[in-house]
């Protein structure tokens, strides 16, 4: 009895230190959203004010930055925002235990009844472990959800999250089934941008060295470009070094229809697997004009997937609207 006491305490000490831990992180993650949301605006105002207008001499050459710029800019500011406040799906209601199942399963102390109470709560829903008879029915006791395929509980959002990837400090968010769209368009127009702000900035430096600029009332802008200039080509020559690996890493994870948890599970054979082509529109769509938007394109609901060696085509298994989903 003293020992269950113990071990009670136990819990509840780690539970409190956990949650300490985690809404610590959530601040954290809070002041890096708003520090890249500053440094995006400082971006902006550099570029388009001191570059731009101020520095480059041809009318024409302004023009296209300018155009260039704000295209790539909005894209990738409009990819981050949608990352940071979709908020993650979770499981239908349909997944959730009744009332009278719960208290059978909370009051059962043997395993194999509590598994036969899932097994025969789960009968009718669209599981694919559940065919497998050796895998157990997964069941978060937090969210009281019978866990869909690829559903996972996220102890920072303390949330089940449906096809979540990771959670993300810099984003203060899961990323998952409802975001992870967003989430690769960003990844692919930041180095978009930074490459092409890095030889704007770059080329507009050797005009200044080489006396090909005109005369300028001030000389704090002049060094503010050179600053920029070098903060970019620093910036860029990072993103290609460290970040091409993290970007290949996800876009690879998207042909192969797998999530970074999924990796290493799915090791001899990926159920999920249905070719390079129809994994792509699993999570970018089918209508290809929305392929490069961050606008909601994904297939399907997030808890039932349709499997390699299904029959039905990827456009019978899932909705094609672009619609957030609830």
């Amino acid at each position: 009895m003293e020992k269950q006491e113990e071990n009670c305490k136990i819990d509840i000490e780690e539970e409190e230190t956990d949650k300490e831990y985690y809404s610590c992180m959530r601040r954290v993650s809070r002041i890096m959203v708003t520090l890249i949301i500053g440094l995006l605006a400082t971006w902006y105002y550099i570029f388009v004010v001191e570059l731009c207008i101020f520095t480059v001499p041809s009318p024409a050459l302004k023009a296209t930055f300018l155009v260039i710029f704000h295209i790539l800019f909005f894209l990738c500011v409009w990819s981050y925002l949608r990352v940071v406040i979709t908020p993650p799906a979770v499981p239908p209601e349909t997944f959730r235990l009744s009332e009278s199942d719960k208290q059978l399963y909370l009051s059962e102390e043997r395993p194999e009844v509590q598994e036969q109470i899932l097994s025969r709560a789960a009968k009718n829903l669209p599981l694919y472990y559940n065919i497998d008879s050796e895998t157990p029915i997964k069941y978060c006791r937090k969210c009281q959800f019978i866990k869909p395929d690829r559903c996972h509980h996220c102890t920072a959002c303390d949330i089940c999250i449906l096809k979540v990837d990771h959670h993300c400090i810099f984003l203060n968010n899961c990323v998952g089934f409802s975001n992870y769209k967003f989430f690769l368009l960003f990844l692919l127009y930041v180095p978009l941008l930074l490459i092409f702000t890095s030889a704007v900035s770059l080329y507009c430096s050797i005009l200044f060295w080489t006396d090909q600029l005109p005369n300028m009332d001030s000389k704090d802008s002049v060094i503010a470009l050179f600053c920029m200039s070098t903060l970019f080509c620093m910036s860029t020559l990072f993103c290609i070094i460290f970040c091409y690996q993290y970007i290949y890493c996800h876009y690879s994870l998207v042909l192969m229809n797998q999530t970074l948890l999924e990796v290493g599970i799915h090791c001899e054979y990926n159920p999920y697997d249905l070719g390079y082509r129809k994994n792509w529109r699993q999570v970018f769509g089918n209508k290809k004009r929305y392929w490069f938007i961050p606008i909601f394109s994904s297939l399907g609901d997030g808890s039932s997937f349709p499997l390699g060696d299904a029959t039905e085509d990827i456009e019978k298994n899932g909705t094609i609207d672009c619609q957030t989903p609830k």
